[in-house]
């Protein structure tokens, strides 16, 4: 597979998207949310490795997509795919059959490669910063951040803890509880332990975990100014 469909194939896996490697390249389902159920390929232009480009094919109950669906459809995928490749806009080159097939180009950010794995090097540090750790001395931890056990904050570094065996696991935990604290005003509370932690065993998580919730935010700005 080639080294950019690689890169997006890894990342959309650890933010739980329903995403699959298929004989093309990639293929990316959407089924849930305010976007219509959609399947995109995403592809390498056999004329010019360079460029990638995404595909969807109308369904056979809705062969062709309204200017509005592809726009939600096209905000999802960017949104998705937030600091990995930029999403141009879908336009349609016409059908076979019945059925209507639309083309974006996807345009890889320089970036977004060495930031992957930067973020899979810094899950590598926490977790060996967290093996020499036992579970009474991150109750404390959590205790001396003065994180109460209802905090939103504690139950997702808990979490972390307990349910991360290796880089992917740890990822993955930390996208999920990101959503959660994204969503809440907890947020503003882990954004002031990033600024005053002084524990060292927690500074990577903790780094991680912000990271990710920034990148919520963001994805929720984003989704406001368009709606």
């Amino acid at each position: 597979m080639d080294s950019k469909l690689e890169t997006i194939l890894k990342a959309l896996k650890i933010r739980q998207v329903d995403v699959e490697a298929s004989t093309g390249g990639v293929r990316i389902k959407f089924t849930e949310g305010s976007v219509p159920a959609t399947t995109i390929d995403l592809y390498v232009l056999r004329s010019n490795p360079e460029h990638l480009r995404a595909k969807i094919r109308g369904t056979d109950d809705y062969p062709e997509m309204s200017d509005a669906d592809l726009k939600k459809v096209r905000i999802k995928l960017q949104n998705e795919l937030l600091g990995l490749a930029n999403v141009g806009t879908f336009t349609s080159l016409g059908r076979r059959g019945e059925v209507h097939y639309y083309y974006a180009h996807i345009t890889m950010s320089k970036k977004s490669s060495t930031d992957l794995t930067l973020v899979q090097k810094g899950a590598q540090q926490a977790l060996e910063q967290l093996k020499g750790v036992d579970s009474g001395t991150f109750r404390k931890g959590l205790d001396q951040l003065g994180l109460p056990r209802s905090s939103k904050v504690r139950l997702a570094l808990t979490r972390v803890f307990r349910e991360s065996a290796d880089i992917e696991e740890m990822l993955t935990v930390v996208v999920q509880e990101a959503g959660v604290i994204a969503k809440s005003n907890d947020w503003r509370v882990l954004k002031d332990i990033r600024e005053q932690n002084e524990i060292p065993y927690l500074n990577i998580v903790v780094e991680l975990l912000w990271k990710a919730v920034a990148k919520e935010r963001l994805i929720k700005t984003l989704e406001d100014i368009h709606n």
